[in-house]
């Protein structure tokens, strides 16, 4: 019995397929230098290449403030009052996913905000370190 058993359990181990893991290694930081930004306004995506490396991401208009210019939050608030949908924020995508992170700019409405929100996060994460900063935390080569 213990000899059926023990073939038993070597067919069950060599027919189970093994697990990959897929491991990206990205050297991104505050210094890392972006350029040519991508995005245009009156989408929601936006993307940018930074230390060679083209990054992209989302932008989204709630009605949270950040505070100031890489404000990080998990998730981002909306009010039922589409006025109040004014503050923008960006999130990295790829090649890694990042925080949604606060662009430091309030728009007067929230049409500009929606507007203009991607083209800012892409020319953000070209200008200011801040925001670069947010994006990149907690990535590690």
């Amino acid at each position: 019995m213990k000899k059926h058993l023990i073939i038993a359990g070597i067919i069950c181990v060599a027919s189970i397929p093994p697990a990959y893991a897929v491991t990206k290694c990205v050297r991104l930081s505050s210094s890392t230098t972006c350029v040519r930004p991508y995005s245009s306004t009156g989408q929601s995506n936006w993307s940018a290449t930074c230390g060679g490396i083209k990054i992209q991401g989302v932008a989204f208009c709630g009605s949270q403030k950040g505070g100031s210019a890489g404000a990080t939050t998990e998730s981002v608030t909306t009010s039922s009052n589409p006025d109040n949908n004014k503050y923008c924020w960006c999130k990295m995508v790829s090649p890694a996913v990042s925080s949604w992170v606060f662009y430091n700019y309030s728009s007067t409405t929230a049409g500009y905000c929606a507007y203009n929100c991607a083209y800012d996060c892409a020319t953000g994460a070209r200008n200011y370190s801040a925001l670069r900063s947010a994006l990149f935390s907690g990535l590690s080569d």
